[in-house]
């Protein structure tokens, strides 16, 4: 657990939020969520419109978004991706959120609402699709399509090959994050478009869900940006 420095105007403000929180709770929304897998340390189904409006009423503010996605609560989790000041935010911080990586949403939420902006973003995709964590590796195939346009040729490449030798992968939002991801490189250029979908779909026995996955979300891109 990480431990913070009192401060009672910080304290005041996280209470108020945690009551207007729990004020727009939907709990039919957090149970669906709940039974689809879904799983929090505390959910209270507040939409995303909503924590966007609550966040609203507040300036952004480091040591408070740090505290809010300590509590490890989906929306304050959340709010914490819209109050971190982008210039505030080191890619030591990125690596320790990432270890409470473990729903797609707030992968989503980081990636969307912090990650694409910060100046390290490219070297984070690079170090992330080569990690031992799953939904580290996620979080990275996701950033990359994100920021893809940032991206040189080497890192490109880089991440280009990891993608292929986790392509077999059968774990759900690990392989369609790759192809969200390969297929947004498909925009880099023809040449880089061309050699993943010669790889992709080159013929082979038993290929598992994922690879089956990714190869047809990158004929589908191609046949969308009209180079099939």
């Amino acid at each position: 657990m990480k431990y913070f420095v009192s401060n009672p105007d910080l304290d005041k403000q996280i209470s108020e939020i945690r009551q207007k929180i729990r004020l727009s709770m939907n709990g039919v929304v957090s149970e669906q969520m709940t039974q689809k897998g879904i799983l929090y340390k505390n959910n209270f189904g507040v939409s995303i419109p909503r924590i966007k409006e609550i966040a609203t009423g507040y300036h952004p503010n480091h040591e408070l978004a740090q505290r809010l996605w300590a509590l490890q609560i989906r929306e304050t989790m959340i709010m914490a991706t819209l109050l971190e000041p982008v210039e505030n935010f080191t890619s030591e911080l990125a690596n320790e959120w990432a270890e409470s990586f473990n729903q797609i949403e707030i992968v989503e939420q980081v990636c969307m609402n912090m990650l694409s902006k910060v100046p390290f973003a490219t070297e984070l995709c690079i170090n992330w699709t080569d990690s031992d964590s799953i939904w580290i590796q996620i979080a990275g195939f996701m950033l990359a399509a994100r920021v893809y346009e940032k991206l040189d040729q080497l890192q490109l490449s880089l991440i280009i090959q990891k993608a292929f030798e986790i392509s077999e992968t059968e774990h759900f939002h690990l392989y369609k994050a790759v192809a969200v991801c390969l297929g947004r490189f498909c925009r880099k250029d023809r040449d880089t478009a061309g050699f993943i979908f010669r790889e992709m779909t080159k013929p082979q026995e038993n290929e598992t869900i994922g690879k089956q996955f990714i190869s047809n979300e990158v004929k589908q891109e191609m046949l969308f940006l009209g180079i099939l």
